[in-house]
Parts: structure tokens; sequence; C-alpha cells
């Protein structure tokens, strides 16, 4: 095992500090130079006079450095690094000639290192970053390995590789090109691109009047529509609404029958039924990575799971994450919360028609539909952010609601956010301190300003606020966005904590089937009234299985239980399974209890 340190140089403030990382090391206390002062004002930590006694760590006032010790793999297996007391990254994953290929980890892992790597876009350094290796040395590293083909081909240039990007958002900069032509610059069949994924219509719509989901899914097709032997989807489900999802799934898994394919997806069901087989990646956030051995595509996603890994013996979860079948409560054991009537909302281009239902203590009930059909205003209404035109929300309950879009203003820390609700009523600041920074890892977080957060910092930060204010009613739309797969469960099984034992009810919208089945006992569905989508109607709450059954049967797709770990999975179209199922009626399908 090699001992690595780790600065983060975004949290490193040396100007703000006394520099207590070099004051209190043993080894610097004994006039060795294990940490010095860079040119650049901030340390560098020497990993051969490093002790690992790990007090640089705990007296960094911004928890701005990271002492690990390395898993199983050794150091003539680095692939990258990108400098002194930086991340680096152990093993590469191995394209298939044919086919698709998952990667499945957390953040800030190595995923995207790794595609850049295999693509060309990077060279590999073997971890040599004053010094790097040509490409004669770098396919003589690999010789005997299937890899020592690939990056031989690719010094040649007879590799052409495509990259979706991960952050489509960069795309609305480009402003007057329209969406057909962004896609037909690749020089491919634009037009069967923009049709297999439903943008036929918006063509002539220019790139920056185009919402999230739109651009995500004009970066796909343009991938899709340029002459390639090698494709990289770096987390193609973003700003996806569950139906989108699933189509472009179909088109991934077409794709992958005659070219290779290498996907990198936080949402599992989707990569379950995209890829053939998966590599595993497990590591420390921002310090180091490291890739398995391929597996064959249940097995990874069980492995990961299940938090252990036999073949390296390495264990990366404290504990399995188990699903389980969610039968209706019988009438006798629920007890009413929340009773709402029908409620109608008109804008000029828009109108949503919501019926009446019933919330229950303890229960959440998830939200699930395409994207514009009405979701967030019907959530929004009941936290008393829209007014209805027919009908008025429930006006007596405690609401707590964490909005779609998260914008940090300002420059207050986690922190001083916490400090100000303190001082006012509805925030349980012990509940905050003691279970949730833990739990969403937010303890290196509290100090940092908001607005320096990622996405899914500021998420996490979010849904922390948010559960720490006793409610009611919790209302949070798409929670588990930007998060990755490890997070979000993580997420799933505190929210589905608090309301059980506060009883309390919770409704969340959000398109991640496994989080959605991790949380909910019950579904509200939502449909569009027409093509265009000028209205939307809303129904339910439904049992869980009744709810998914209604979604499904208009996405036309179909679901069983995986055996060993009871997760959703989608079936291969045409198959047995899926045809029993279809003419039972049976989309989604749950085992006897």
């Amino acid at each position: 095992m090699a001992r690595i340190a780790v600065l983060l140089n975004d949290r490193c403030h040396p100007k703000e500090c006394q520099g207590e990382c070099q004051a209190y090391c043993p080894p610097v206390r004994m006039g060795q130079d294990c940490i010095v002062w860079g040119e650049d004002g901030k340390p560098v930590i020497s990993e051969v006079l490093c002790i690992g006694c790990g007090i640089c760590v705990h007296k960094c006032p911004f928890s701005a450095i990271k002492i690990l010790n390395t898993p199983e793999a050794a150091e003539e297996e680095i692939v990258h690094r990108y400098g002194l007391n930086t991340f680096r990254l152990y093993r590469l994953p191995i394209p298939r000639p044919r086919g698709v290929v998952g990667l499945i980890g957390p953040n800030g892992i190595g995923k995207s290192t790794a595609i850049r790597l295999l693509s060309g876009t990077e060279k590999p350094n073997l971890g040599r970053y004053q010094d790097p290796p040509d490409w004669e040395e770098i396919v003589r590293h690999y010789r005997g390995t299937e890899l020592q083909g690939h990056f031989q081909r690719l010094s040649r240039g007879e590799i052409t590789a495509e990259l979706k990007p991960q952050y489509v958002d960069q795309l609305s900069q480009r402003t007057g090109v329209a969406l057909g032509e962004y896609v037909g610059e690749s020089g491919g069949d634009a037009a069967a691109a923009l049709a297999a994924l439903g943008l036929t219509h918006r063509s002539d719509v220019p790139l920056e009047t185009l919402s999230g989901g739109e651009l995500q899914l004009a970066a796909i097709a343009r991938s899709l529509a340029t002459r390639a032997d090698l494709y990289f989807f770096d987390e193609p489900s973003n700003y996806l609404d569950i139906v989108q999802r699933l189509n472009v799934a179909r088109v991934l898994r077409e794709l992958g029958d005659r070219a290779s394919v290498v996907v990198v997806e936080h949402d599992l069901v989707l990569l379950d039924y995209i890829a053939d087989q998966a590599h595993l990646l497990y590591g420390e956030e921002a310090a180091f990575g490291v890739v398995t051995s391929p597996l064959p595509m249940r097995t990874a996603i069980n492995t990961y799971l299940g938090g252990y890994l036999r073949e390296e013996n390495v264990r990366f979860r404290p504990e399995p994450i188990v699903f389980t079948s969610h039968p209706p409560k019988p009438a006798s054991q629920r007890t009413p919360r929340v009773t709402f009537g029908r409620l109608v909302k008109r804008f000029p281009r828009f109108a949503l028609e919501v019926g009446g239902g019933t919330l229950y203590k303890g229960e959440i009930v998830g939200i699930v539909g395409p994207n514009s059909v009405g979701k967030t205003t019907f959530v929004r209404m009941l936290a008393g952010m829209e007014s209805p035109d027919e009908g008025s929300p429930p006006s007596t309950l405690r609401v707590s609601y964490k909005p779609q879009y998260l914008r940090a203003t300002g420059a207050w820390t986690l922190n001083e956010r916490v400090a100000s609700l303190r001082t006012g009523e509805g925030f349980d600041a012990e509940l905050f301190q003691r279970e949730l920074v833990p739990t969403l890892r937010l303890g290196s977080l509290l100090d940092v300003p908001l607005p320096d957060l990622s996405g899914g910092e500021l998420q996490r930060a979010a849904v922390g606020l948010a559960l720490a204010r006793p409610a009611d009613l919790y209302l949070l739309d798409e929670p588990s966005a930007y998060l990755d797969s490890n997070e979000r469960m993580n997420v799933a099984r505190l929210i589905r904590r608090i309301v059980e034992r506060e009883a309390s009810t919770a409704l969340i919208v959000d398109h991640d089937v496994y989080f959605l089945d991790l949380t909910s006992d019950a579904l509200m569905v939502f449909r569009a009234k027409d093509e265009q989508k000028t209205a939307g109607e809303g129904e339910g709450p439904f049992p869980m299985r009744e709810g998914m059954n209604r979604l499904l049967r208009d996405v036309e797709i179909t679901f069983r239980r995986d055996e060993e770990s009871h997760r959703p999975r989608i079936n291969k179209v045409g198959s047995v399974l899926d045809r029993e199922q279809r003419s039972r009626g049976e989309y989604y399908y749950e085992p006897a209890a």
C-alpha cells in the first residue's frame, strides 16, 4: 500500500490561516522538510517523509488536505497523475470492438479522466507529470494487454473518437446557431439523429433558447451523427425526464450494435439497459481512483450495490443498498396528514389540472412524468409559491420546500446560512449537525462560500437545509440532480428515515427509477394532454405498482426485479418476460409478497 498526500487547491487559503499544517506536523518539528511552502504560497507535502499521522488533515481550517493509503493498486499501475499532491488514476477501462461498456463510480473518482485518456484528448503520463512519456513508451508499457493495440492505433491516428461532453449547458453560449445546424456540423446524417431523439420539429431553434434537456439531446444527436470508431457519452441522462432517458437508452443500445461505445452514467437503471459490461471505480474523491477489471453488467451493479469487490478484497461501502417491494399499507395503519382538492393553474401557453388526493403520515409520494407537464408547478402551488386559478392548497401545514433550480447568491458560507436560520423559527440545528452533516458529507463544505460549491455539493446542502426544517410536508423537487449514484442512494435512505421517524409526509419530483423505488410508497403520475404539451394533468396518488404501470404503459417499457438485489431492471423489448408482462398489463413487476 502506498501513502499519498492530496492538496485540494480550491479549498486551500494560506493567507487566511496560520499555516497549521506545517506548524503541527511531527516530521517538520523534528527538522524534516515534510511540508514546505511552494512558489504559489501553498503547502507542498512530501509523501516519502509523511508518517500518516493525519494531524495536518485535522488541523487545516479549510479541510484542504487528504492523507490516504491506496488499497491494492500498485504504483506501477498508475495511468495518469496531474502533479504533486494531486489526483492520480490507477488502471484504465477496456473498450470493446463492438458493444457498450459502462463506467460506474462516484464523482471525482476518475471516470471523465479515463475517457479523455482513451479518446486521445489527453495522453497518459504513467504518473510522470514532470517527464511525460512519448507514445512509443506508452505502447511498450501496455504490451501484452488489450490496451496495447488501442494505444498503438490511437498514436497512429487510426482511431476516430467522438466524445459527448459532460457539461452540455455550455452549448447555450453558442449564440446564433440553430439546433439542426449544430448537429449538422458533424458531417453525418443529422436528419436521422434528430428524428431518433424527437428533435426534428426543433431543428430551427437557436441553441441559446433551448432548455437543459434539449441541449443534452442536441449533444447526443451530434455524437450520433458523427462517424467514429469509438463513442464516449459522459452522463447522457442529465436534465432528461424519465421518458427521454428510456428513449436515449434504446438509441445508444442500437449504436452499440455497430460501434464501440463507452458510457459514464449515474442512473443505474439506464446504464443496466444500455451496457453489456462495466468497470467499477473506487477510491477517494479528488485523491485517487482505481479501475476494476470488466464485469458482466448484472454482476457489476449488484457488486456496486453490495459494496464489496470480492476479486480485490476491497469494501467501498460500509453496508449494502437493499431494495424492497412496497405493498400498500392496510387502511387501518394509514393516518391522513394532507388532503388537497382539485387544483387548476393557467398560463398564457399552458394549463395544468391536478385531481384531489390524500397524503398519509410517514408516507413518501413520488411525482413522475415527462418534463414540461406541470410537476414543478403543482409542487410550487402546495408550497405557496404559485396561486392556483381554481381550488386552494392546504394552508395550515408546515411546509419545507427545496426548489428544482438552486442559485447561490452572495458570499455566504453554509455555516453562516445555518447560523442565520437558527435565529429564526423552524430550523433544527441539532438535527442538522448530528445527522445531516455526516450523512450528506457536508463537514468539509461548511466554511466554503455557497457560490463556490459544485452542483452536487450545492444539491446536498439544499437537501440538508430542507430536511432540517421540522415540517408536516416536505416538497423536494429533483433532489437527485447532479448527485452521483452513491449520493443518490444515501439521500434516498436519509429522506425515508426522517419522514418515517417524524411521521411527516414528502412529495418528491424525480426521474431516477432507483431513487424513486428506494424512497416512494406511492406515485402521482403527470402527463401531457396533447403532443404540443399545451396542457398537463396530474393524477393520484396511486400505489407504487399501479403508478409505475400507468407511467410505463405510455413509454412501452417493462421492468422486472433482479433475483439477487431486488432492484428494478428493464426487460429487453420482445423478450419472453417482456411479452408475458405486456399481455398481463404488468409493466412494473413486483414479486409476490
